[in-house]
């Protein structure tokens, strides 16, 4: 069973997926790395490509959004020409389908999707489609209800969380989502240029429909709000929300402990066994170390047993880090085939449970296993290192948030901190402090100095002891922050 931790109280919000007390899955969402993956746009039409049969969508960000003549709804599309179906400089409803990459913009469609606990409804979509995972009958009856229920060439895809709830709250999802989508199109319509209608949020909404709902046992918010909300937003999972003030001191792994591994690139498995994992720009390599294997020593079977053990580990670390696009493994050699195919079939059987798909090629000739997972979100260790060869230390920005749970955290009246000008100025740019003192009960105090690497805390208690300790010191570099 899985046990969810829901943290928005920071700036840096994120959800935690632990199952046996070991965490599997994590999503962090910070405003220097913001997501639209979901989200829907009003976007103005920029450049129609006739080679491509595309359009390049300007909806309010740095890079042009993508939008293929496959992405319009079909019964748009009996003339085969994009520019037959839209025009340079039209305003166009779109949703964001992939995040912007690198020089790329975000892949868009406009056959809009708005999810809901059970019910994905389809305002252009023509067609009911029910979960393979449910039982023949239940299929049946779903798809009967909801051909009846859509009206023109709406559409409904009914997911497996459908089995917890009841018909009457199955067609109230689908009327709420419905009304939903009559409001984007009221804000659309009165809009004249590109901007969001609707915002599909990563840790409180999109985290939480990805895992199957059956086996969530539950979900701890930081904030009553956060959890008030969620039990209106899935009502099949109301009975396991739970709210806990001091939620950030109670993880079962301290967060700056969890964030560090994840920018370590060798990750130590069973019997001595590690993995080493170099993220390029164009790829993923993992590589498969034996050096220090102390298992059972069998020379037929060594590779073999040393790849099983392995194979675990990186399924794990390919969904916890997020890793995506194409990935290349250089296992062990193996000789056999057989051993190969074994591999293979470890690896995605270990990966059946990651919500993001992930396609394994196969071996090359050169005996490198390729496979590719689809990329949704920036990868952990891009928004969390700096943007630099040390891709296995914390940015700036991280630092930032670091504090500022440390901030949360604390139970003294005061605390005085040393900072360097640039960690101030990403202080100032990131964080909200009319936000945070409504979590932070001391009194803060930056000094900025050159004599640090970043900031360190050098002074908390009472507020008579630091106001003894700053009468000491020039006026002038000390600025109260909260």
């Amino acid at each position: 069973m899985l046990e969810l931790n829901i943290i928005t109280k920071p700036t840096e919000k994120m959800g935690l997926a632990f199952k046996n007390n070991q965490i599997i899955d994590l999503m962090l969402d910070r405003p220097d790395y913001p997501q639209s993956v979901g989200s829907i746009f009003l976007g103005k039409v920029s450049k129609i490509d006739q080679g491509l049969q595309a359009a390049f969508i300007d909806i309010g960000q740095e890079r042009l959004g993508y939008l293929e003549l496959k992405q319009i709804p079909q019964e748009q599309q009996q003339a085969k020409r994009i520019a037959s179906l839209i025009d340079q400089g039209q305003l166009i409803i779109v949703q964001v389908i992939k995040e912007a990459y690198q020089e790329k913009g975000a892949r868009l469609t406009a056959n809009v999707t708005i999810p809901g606990e059970a019910v994905v409804y389809l305002p252009f979509g023509n067609y009911v489609a029910v979960s393979k995972k449910l039982n023949t009958n239940q299929r049946e009856q779903y798809k009967q209800l909801f051909i009846d229920a859509c009206q023109q060439k709406e559409g409904v895809i009914v997911r497996t969380q459908a089995a917890l709830l009841s018909i009457e709250q199955l067609i109230g999802q689908l009327e709420q989502l419905r009304k939903l989508w009559q409001e984007i199109e009221i804000i659309a319509n009165s809009a004249t240029k590109p901007k969001c209608l609707w915002y599909d949020h990563a840790v409180t909404d999109r985290f939480i429909r990805r895992l199957p709902h059956h086996s969530i046992k539950s979900i701890i918010c930081d904030k009553v709000e956060t959890a008030n909300n969620l039990k209106k937003r899935f009502p099949g999972l109301s009975s396991v929300v739970k709210w806990q003030k001091d939620l950030l001191n109670q993880l079962p792994i301290p967060l700056e402990q969890l964030f560090q591994s994840l920018l370590d690139p060798v990750v130590n498995c069973r019997h001595g066994v590690t993995i080493s994992i170099d993220q390029l720009e164009a790829a993923t390599v993992i590589d498969v170390n034996s050096a220090g294997y102390t298992g059972k020593l069998d020379q037929q079977n060594f590779a073999f047993q040393v790849n099983k053990i392995a194979a675990e580990a990186i399924a794990r670390q390919l969904r916890l880090r997020n890793l995506s696009g194409i990935i290349l493994i250089d296992f062990i050699r193996m000789k056999k085939q057989r051993d190969q195919k074994t591999i293979i079939d470890m690896l995605s059987q270990h990966l059946k449970d990651d919500p993001i798909r992930t396609e394994v090629v196969g071996f090359t000739r050169l005996g490198l296993l390729e496979l590719t997972r689809k990329r949704e979100a920036p990868m952990h260790q891009l928004m969390l290192s700096q943007k630099t060869t040390q891709l296995n230390k914390p940015s700036l920005a991280s630092l930032v948030y670091q504090l500022e749970r440390l901030l949360m955290s604390m139970t003294d009246e005061a605390v005085v901190i040393h900072v360097t000008k640039a960690f101030k100025q990403h202080w100032q740019r990131l964080i909200q402090v009319d936000r945070l003192s409504r979590y932070v009960t001391c009194s803060v105090y930056f000094i900025e100095t050159k004599g640090v690497e970043h900031y360190r805390l050098v002074r908390s208690g009472s507020s008579m002891m630091i106001d003894t300790y700053l009468a000491e010191k020039t006026p002038r570099n000390i600025d109260k922050i909260i």
